[in-house]
């Protein structure tokens, strides 16, 4: 089973909402290829603003975890 599907991700606090739009694929594996996961964020959104450089350059790892996490149990 293969699939390739975007998403959203996304974080709701008092003040601020977070978008993170991603693209997620999977592949179940056959006896000759392992099981393959990915995921590639391709742009984040602050309250409507294009935030995706600042993300790249300063927030990265532990939101990419939860992103990764969200994309695995929803598709």
């Amino acid at each position: 089973m293969n699939i390739n599907t975007k998403g959203m991700y996304v974080v709701r606090e008092e003040g601020y909402t977070l978008y993170i739009e991603y693209t997620y694929y999977y592949s179940s594996g056959t006896h000759e290829q392992p099981t393959e996961a990915n995921m590639e964020i391709t742009n984040v959104f602050l309250n409507g603003m294009d935030i995706t450089e600042f993300y790249w350059n300063y927030i990265d790892e532990q939101v990419h975890t939860d992103v990764w996490e969200h994309a695995q149990e929803n598709h």
